[in-house]
């Protein structure tokens, strides 16, 4: 009987059966650690619209924009004409927006960055809804007292509720219970 070198077929198979759950466990904290990175730019996102709004306030004598193009001379007695967007929802913007150049859709930099409204598809897009005393949601050049600043993560909408002096942070969907 002949001495045999080589691997057996089982021990091919279990190679490669370990080689695979490896793989397998790498790819998940791949695509893990991508999600989080994803979630943490669109909330940095969030808050560079926060720091806009807040901006517009301090400019606009105290006051929210009712909408993303709401200008400041609209609202207060200032003469400026600028507005936290502008007219444009993706770069570039215009030179009276407030929003920075380098404000773009972290998921997909050819989307939406910033709308009015609430939070709903395209990923990544940052969402701005002013509202009165009363909790009525505004329009552009109207005057606001509140907000909400919302977007839409990888899979579920991410909110940053704020209110003048108080910034809450929850992610729908993902509540305990």
């Amino acid at each position: 009987m002949k001495n045999q070198k080589g691997f057996s077929l089982l021990e091919l198979l279990m190679s490669l059966f370990i080689v695979f759950v490896l793989a397998t466990i790498g790819y998940s904290q791949y695509v893990s650690s991508w999600e989080n990175a994803q979630r943490a730019a669109i909330i940095s996102n969030m808050h560079t619209v926060q720091l806009c709004v807040e901006d517009f306030c301090t400019r606009a004598d105290g006051v929210y924009p009712g909408g993303l193009n709401t200008m400041v001379c609209q609202v207060s007695s200032s003469y400026l004409d600028s507005s936290v967007i502008a007219g444009a929802t993706k770069p570039p913007y215009p030179i009276k927006a407030n929003i920075p150049d380098n404000f773009i859709n972290p998921i997909d930099s050819t989307h939406d960055a910033i709308k009015g409204g609430l939070a709903r598809k395209p990923a990544g897009c940052v969402y701005y809804a002013a509202y009165d005393g009363a909790g009525n949601k505004l329009a552009d050049g109207q005057i606001g007292v509140s907000y909400k600043i919302t977007a839409m993560g990888p899979y579920r909408p991410i909110e940053l509720v704020l209110l003048p002096g108080v910034s809450i942070k929850k992610e729908a969907g993902n509540e305990k219970k």
